[in-house]
């Protein structure tokens, strides 16, 4: 693993800085930034451009509106509203800016869309496990701050020892966290590959540079980006997205050699 930062014009330096400031500043348009980064150079296209002032898909150029990636204040409101509670600033914001992107927000673990959005247990549940194991969450009581810290609960045999354990001190984060992992999880095909991690291991790939730890010291996810690769590191697992046919493969081939 190296600290030396990539060049500064590249999709591993933008991604890399703008997760930077995402964990170090309380700033949400930080974190948005780091949404735009993954959907322009991670991604199959960018974030669709929208109206500022009406909330819809702007015009391409070719005469013809784009359908618009977001949620609009009447679909947060209407959910809100179906609640009794209130949406905090950060989740009105992200459905608003990549609600409509799945292959952003829902390869895996999906974050809800706001007809989803649900009360459990004392929380919000803003993402759900893909086969409800677990749930994360912003508990009902800080569903007033603007950008609350979120949760995460195991669903255990044992419901009296099963509680919510905190994730992320801003839902900001939580909800970053899970676009990384959603994008990098997407099937693309000859972009995106998965394998158990046997003797490599990506920390010490000079060719990787570790990214900023999002999700809690208790858990084991690791990020890390090359030139040209997202690489995911859930546990025992190793998850890769490439920008090109041609850099998964030399990703692929180096990790095949480095464990011979």
């Amino acid at each position: 693993m190296t600290d030396a930062q990539a060049p500064a014009d590249t999709a591993a330096a933008r991604i890399a800085a703008a997760l930077q400031a995402a964990v170090a500043t309380d700033d949400r348009a930080a974190a948005w930034r780091v949404a735009e980064l993954l959907a322009a150079d991670w991604s199959a296209r960018p974030l669709d451009a929208v109206d500022a002032g009406t909330g819809t898909a702007a015009d391409t150029g070719t005469g013809t509106a784009t359908d618009a990636d977001r949620y609009t204040d009447a679909d947060l409101d209407a959910a809100a509203a179906a609640l009794g509670h209130p949406l905090p600033a950060a989740l009105r914001e992200a459905l608003k800016l990549f609600g409509h992107r799945d292959d952003l927000t829902r390869s895996q673990d999906p974050l809800a869309r706001p007809d989803e959005l649900e009360i459990f247990e004392g929380a919000l549940i803003f993402r759900n496990e893909n086969q409800g194991v677990c749930w994360w969450g912003v508990l009902l009581e800080d569903l007033d701050q603007d950008d609350p810290p979120t949760y995460y609960c195991p669903d255990l045999a044992d419901k009296a020892e099963q509680k919510w354990d905190r994730w992320t001190d801003r839902l900001s984060l939580a909800i970053i966290d899970a676009l990384l992992a959603e994008t990098v999880i997407a099937e693309v095909e000859d972009q995106a590959d998965a394998w158990e991690l046997d003797d490599y291991d990506p920390g010490q790939d000079p060719a990787l540079t570790a990214l900023p730890k999002i999700q809690p010291k208790w858990s084991e996810a690791a990020w890390y980006v090359g030139d040209d690769v997202l690489v995911y590191v859930p546990g025992g697992f190793l998850f890769v997205k490439a920008r090109s046919p041609e850099a998964l493969a030399a990703f692929t081939d180096d990790e095949t050699e480095d464990d011979d």
